[in-house]
């Protein structure tokens, strides 16, 4: 007995719990595939109609893809080398093409637009093509690339992956793109190399081709609050058909003939007053719905779903939190959203070496006299955040640039998105026009001192006469002294 005893403990030590099958839990098994694997083509154009759904029908999913689009894909092009002539002729360039009709092979939508839009395609589809056409950019959304239909797979050296040919070390070498049918059929339209077409995209393993939305994990959490929403909504609406409800006890045989009787009560008029008979009550109907429980409940969907983005709950419910609350909050997300950042950054660097090489080959931008393409310095600098408590963030900045903490760019960058440089350029501007115009710039600004309270002053109480003698004791001996 003994000897079972410590057979059975020994047991349960060396080994991993989760590793072993059980009836306490679900068995995951023991078959291992990739995401591409996992989302054959029909699997992955039902997930993706499924975040599509969400996105037109149901307000806080969108919400959350647009609160996310804000942050992730808004950039302004900056060009850093040390001759400014040629930053403003580059940033000129840039700023012309981007414009819908030079950008968007169909001439709809700006650069900025395009980026916005192609971000929103990789969350509702996993991933985004931009393909080079003379010059412009066409968007070409995931589901239109698929595999062509005379494909097989190793037949004369090629594999061909939900749409995408790829070569011998695993990488892009081709896409398939289909064209679109009113009537939901797709037709073959081209085939697109590699280098001319870039791909945008969540991944989330090595091996993997094709990118799957982070929404994946929440489009259950976002269906179930919609749905629960328009069931409580319904019965809401229901509750509110009967206003009231009147109750008659048994009638007694001599007052058969009365049992029938009913009353006519209008509501619609103000004041009611209603004489019932004996034995006759009337009790109006509430409805104590939706309960606390059940917003609990989906309270606990959403901020689930809203997970699937890292959006906290408090960009959705502002008063869930403090001031302090929320600025954590915001903290964590925006570092959470450097990586989403980086990946567009990757492709508006792409796009950037794309246009300087045709245009200096056009001759429409000269280099700088020694400089190469590969010299060349700029960013894609991403939206700022401005100073949530002005008067003391601002005072810290100041502090942090003084004791050579943080850089004037790095705090510019982080609050307006945009050079600091950019700033002192037109702060000077500003000053040669004040002179021109015969005003001194020292006239325009505030007087040295602590900024104005916004509080309303309090009066002063008045000295009294010990502070007076002292003061003029000590402005004797301040004048005796000079």
């Amino acid at each position: 007995m003994i000897k079972q005893v410590q057979d059975r403990l020994q047991g349960l030590f060396g080994r991993y719990i989760a590793g072993e099958a059980g009836n306490q839990r679900r068995d995951p098994g023991t078959r291992i595939q990739s995401s591409d694997a996992l989302l054959d083509s029909t699997k992955r154009k039902r997930v993706i109609e499924g975040a599509r759904e969400l996105w037109r029908n149901y307000s806080v999913a969108a919400w959350a893809v647009r609160k996310h689009l804000d942050f992730v894909s808004t950039f302004t092009f900056q060009a850093s080398t040390e001759d400014p002539v040629f930053n403003e002729r580059l940033e000129s360039l840039m700023a012309w093409w981007s414009r819908p009709i030079n950008c968007d092979v169909a001439a709809r939508h700006s650069l900025r637009r395009m980026i916005r839009l192609a971000e929103a395609r990789r969350v509702l589809d996993g991933d985004i093509f931009l393909v080079k056409v003379n010059g412009k950019l066409q968007g070409i959304e995931g589901d239109r690339i698929q595999n062509p239909t005379s494909q097989i797979n190793g037949n004369g050296g090629t594999n061909w992956t939900h749409g995408i040919r790829l070569n011998p070390g695993g990488g892009m070498s081709a896409v398939q793109v289909f064209k679109r049918h009113s009537d939901g059929r797709y037709e073959e339209e081209k085939q697109v190399l590699a280098g001319n077409c870039m791909q945008l995209a969540y991944w989330d393993s090595f091996d993997q081709v094709r990118g799957v939305s982070p929404l994946v994990s929440a489009i259950a959490e976002f269906q179930d609050s919609m749905e629960v929403k328009d069931y409580a909504r319904a019965k809401a609406k229901i509750t509110q058909l009967f206003a009231l409800a009147i109750t008659r006890e048994m009638a007694d045989s001599d007052d058969e003939e009365e049992v029938g009787s009913s009353y006519q009560i209008d509501l619609g008029r103000g004041p009611v007053k209603v004489e019932l008979d004996p034995g006759d009550k009337m009790d109006f109907l509430e409805s104590r719905h939706p309960s606390t429980e059940f917003q609990a409940f989906l309270t606990i969907c959403m901020q689930a779903a809203l997970k699937s983005l890292d959006i906290p709950w408090s960009f959705y419910d502002e008063s869930f939190t403090n001031f302090f609350g929320s600025r954590a909050a915001l903290i964590q997300y925006l570092q959470s959203v450097k990586s989403k950042r980086a990946d567009i950054v990757e492709i508006l660097d792409r796009i950037t070496v794309w246009k300087i090489l045709s245009w200096v080959a056009e001759g429409a931008l000269v280099l700088p006299r020694g400089y190469t393409v590969d010299d060349l310095k700029w960013d894609w600098i991403p939206a700022g955040m401005p100073w949530w408590n002005p008067k003391d963030e601002i005072a810290g900045d100041v502090l942090a640039i003084q004791n050579k903490l943080r850089t004037r760019s790095e705090i510019r960058r982080e609050r307006y998105g945009d050079d600091w440089r950019d700033v002192v350029r037109q702060l000077a501007q500003e000053e040669r026009f004040l002179e021109e115009m015969g005003m001194s710039a020292a006239t325009t600004e505030q007087p040295p001192g602590p900024a104005p309270s916004m509080e309303p002053e309090e009066e002063a109480d008045e000295p009294d006469d010990e502070d007076e003698s002292n003061g003029e004791e000590d402005n004797g001996d301040d004048s005796s002294s000079s």
